[in-house]
């Protein structure tokens, strides 16, 4: 019996996907603005999300010029194939370049995080998928926040991976007895991080295969009613 409490999407009939456009006229930029992002910001933006030293674009000439302003929880792409492409997450309204894909969820029906860590789930399973032709999944969208605050947690950690394993590698530049303590230390803590990555890919392979929803009483509840 299909599974009606899950509804099954197209990526563009759930959200807006809307390309970005190329402008080079230097009185577009300003000290103060919208970050700009170009393929190259995005690529750096994957690994560490800063926004700080990017081109910034003068919101005042908007009339002006045709900008690709983009909001706030839109997820950014720098490939249509979704094996390939970087990954990015707006943490506030940005500017797109023509390189740039970027993915606007209707967040009354699909979670902008959700829709993040599905990208990330076909990414690891090497799927090769046209992103207006990737199809989704949906439960309701309670159900879609509760699977990500757990995502979301480990996904923050992962994101300080690289500062705390090189602040503990630091250590011995500072305290020369604890040198020893110091490196056993960061080599623990860098396979605790391993493992914790190998624990988010099988999570997102738990949650985006389905398995995981019946740990959700809403899915009971949805799977009662249209039982009847």
């Amino acid at each position: 019996m299909e599974d009606e409490s899950k509804v099954k999407y197209l990526l563009e009939e759930v959200a807006k996907i809307k390309m970005g456009k190329m402008f080079t006229s230097e009185q577009c930029f300003t000290r103060e603005g919208i970050p700009y992002i170009t393929e190259e910001a995005l690529n750096k933006l994957s690994l560490e999300d800063d926004t700080s030293c990017l081109p910034k674009v003068d919101s005042t000439l908007k009339e002006q010029y045709s900008f690709s302003l983009v909001p706030t929880q839109s997820i950014l792409l720098n490939k249509t194939n979704l094996k390939d492409t970087s990954i990015y997450q707006c943490k506030t309204d940005v500017c797109i370049s023509h390189e740039i894909i970027a993915i606007i969820p209707n967040e009354s029906i699909l979670s902008s995080d959700y829709l993040f860590h599905f990208i990330k789930w076909h990414q690891h399973n090497n799927k090769k998928c046209d992103d207006y032709r990737l199809m989704i999944e949906l439960p309701s969208i309670v159900i879609q926040h509760q699977v990500v605050q757990v995502l979301n947690a480990v996904q923050q950690l992962l994101a300080n991976k690289e500062y705390l394993v090189t602040a503990v590698k630091n250590l011995p530049k500072h305290f020369d007895d604890t040198s020893r303590q110091a490196k056993h230390h960061s080599n623990s803590l860098y396979q605790g991080f391993e493992q914790l990555h190998y624990l988010y890919i099988a999570m997102l392979n738990h949650i985006f295969n389905g398995d995981y929803l019946h740990d959700f009483p809403e899915y009971h509840a949805c799977q009662k009613l249209y039982s009847h």
